[in-house]
This record gives C-alpha cells, structure tokens and sequence, in this order.
C-alpha cells in the first residue's frame, strides 16, 4: 500500500470516530498534523455551503489573511467555483490537473498568486448521496506539491470529513433516541419532507399529510417534542396504531428545517379502546363532555361514560389528571387523525 493512502485510511478512520460536538473546528483539529504529510500546506480551509448555495461560511481556517478569508466566503468565488463545475464534482482538483486558462481565472490572479501560493487542492466535500456540503482547500508554496498521490488520498480524507459536517447526520441520531424508532423524515418551512440517512421512510408519513403537520405544528424554542397515537390501516379487522413523534432540530441544523417526525412501536395502551383514544385527544384539546359529544355524534351521558373507564384505566382520579397523562405519555389520538380513518 502507497504511504500517502495508508495515512489517508488511518486518518479517516480517526475522523470516523469523532462524535461531532457541535463545533466541527475543533471536532477536527486533530486531522491537520496528519494531512500535513500528505500535503505540504502552508494555508488551509474548509467551508460550509448555505442553503441558497450562493456562499460559504469558514469552518476552519489558517494561513490566509483576513481579505483571503473573506474571498473564500464570498458570492464572486462561489460562483466561480459553480462555472467551472467544482461544486458538481467528486474528486479533488489541483491547479495543474485543470485547464491552462484556469491559472488566469481571479482567483489566483488576483488573491493566491499575489498571496505566494503556487499550488492548491481543492477538494469538494459531499455527502454519499451526493448533497453538496462544502469545500476543503489546500495551498501550497511549490507548484511540484501536492502530488498526484496526494491529491487521491485527500479524496479519502473529505468523505471522513462529510459525515462529521453533515447536519443530517445528527438528526439520524436524534431520531434514534426514540425507542424503536422505525422511520423518520424531515419537515421544512415549505412542508416538503426528505429522508434521513440510513432511516427508512413510513407511508403513514409521505402519503398523510394530516400526520406530519400534526407532529410539527406545536413546536417551538418551548415545546421540543410532541408524542401521539395514529391508527393505522390493518387487514383482518383489527386496529393497529404507530406512535408518532415530533422532534424540533437542534441548533446547528440548517435554518429552513423545522423538525423531523419519527414512527415507533406505539406501547402500552393501558387497554385504551380507539374510541377513548379519541376522546382524550379531545379533553386535551380543551373539549368538555358536550363538546365531545357533538363531536363523535354521542350523547353527553355516553362521553362522560368514556372519560370515567378511561380514568379508571389510566388510575387518574381527575379528567384532568387523565389529559396530562395521556399528554406525557403521548396516549391519545388527534381528532384531526381519527377524522381520517
């Protein structure tokens, strides 16, 4: 095995297990020493794509002045990057691997020549489903550095780096925390939902829409989560349910998404018919016995029948009491679902 790989294996398999902490500079401080063999920088960075693919915010830098910085992060060298097809490709590039009219492009006429760098690898950092997550650059004193075999190892090194950028990542582990978590996606500000990696995706959640927006539309900087009961359709005519939680993003997650929503096993119900299932979702919804009544097309005397075995189920002495555990447990069906099935 060539040196420069088996550097490039061992130091992506050390980036493997960082567990990001929620500042990927100093998640990967580590690395530079290594990379340093591979290729002899004498100025590096390494920056994050927004949303609006317009520009790049520094996640670590050195080497470069305040104005190269700057450069790096504006929209001009962005959309450069874009025209020259950086952005859409997989592996790195050094300036002696591109077109001759690349040495006349700005960039390095007019910032990193000037600057006293002769030489550079760029390495774009992407997701392995290919979503665009930022840049890695290298420069170097020398036109002779980086070699070709530096370069390829580089390669080895981004893919290391992407899961520990990759917001997604983090929200696949925040799904997880859900006991027997069996699918998730995420919500943006538009409503689109898109998956998780390595998280499956549920029907219930793409094909009823009633679902998700149920999940989401009480979260906010005061309520994190939301937990309830959905049936679900089954053959045989027996009921089954799927839990379903809302969980708001964490900081650090990209700004347009709102939450994810996960199915799980729903547990124990306590011996909850479908029907007082219902009925708490309404007495947490701040129904009264008539209001449910008129609601399910019962009588009064029917729903305060409902609401003492449900009591009785749950051992809360109050309907109150009952609505707060139900809530806490998430024992309870949004009417706006039951309307639905």
């Amino acid at each position: 095995m060539a040196e420069p790989l088996g550097v490039a294996l061992d130091l992506a398999a050390e980036i493997h297990r960082v567990t990001p902490g929620g500042d990927p500079a100093q998640d990967l401080a580590f690395m530079w020493d290594p990379m340093r063999r591979l290729v002899p920088f004498v100025a590096r960075w390494i920056g994050t794509i927004d949303e609006d693919h317009r520009r790049y915010t520094t996640v670590a830098s050195a080497g470069h002045d305040a104005d190269g910085t700057s450069y790096m992060e504006s929209e001009d060298l962005t959309e450069l990057r874009k025209t020259t097809g950086l952005v859409g490709r997989r592996r790195p590039l050094r300036m002696q691997d591109a077109p001759p009219h690349w040495a006349q492009l700005p960039c390095w006429s007019e910032h990193w020549w000037p600057a006293g760098f002769r030489e550079a690898v760029v390495a774009p950092i992407a997701t392995r489903d290919g979503r665009h997550l930022g840049v890695l650059t290298l420069h170097t004193d020398s036109a002779g550095r980086p070699t070709a075999m530096g370069r390829d190892a580089v390669a080895v090194i981004t893919h290391a780096i992407a899961a520990v950028l990759d917001p997604m990542n983090s929200l696949t582990g925040l799904a997880r925390l859900v006991q027997g978590a069996t699918a998730a996606v995420t919500v943006d500000r538009r409503g689109m939902l898109a998956p998780l990696p390595g998280m499956p995706r549920d029907p219930l959640l793409t094909g009823t829409p009633d679902v998700v927006t149920t999940a989401i539309d009480d979260l906010d900087d005061q309520v994190r989560h939301t937990s309830f009961l959905s049936p679900v359709p089954a053959d045989g005519g027996q009921q089954r349910y799927v839990r379903i939680t809302g969980l708001a993003c964490p900081a650090g997650t990209p700004d347009d998404l709102v939450g994810l929503v996960v199915t799980s096993p729903p547990g124990d119900l306590r011996g909850l018919t479908l029907r007082e299932l219902v009925v708490l979702g309404l007495v947490i919804e701040g129904y009264a016995n008539q209001g449910i009544a008129s609601r399910l097309s019962i009588t009064a005397r029917t729903a305060a029948a409902h609401l003492e075995h449900i009591r009785a189920k749950l051992g809360a002495p109050t309907r109150t009491a009952a609505a707060v555990l139900a809530m806490r447990g998430g024992l309870y069906i949004p009417y706006r679902l039951a309307e639905t099935w």
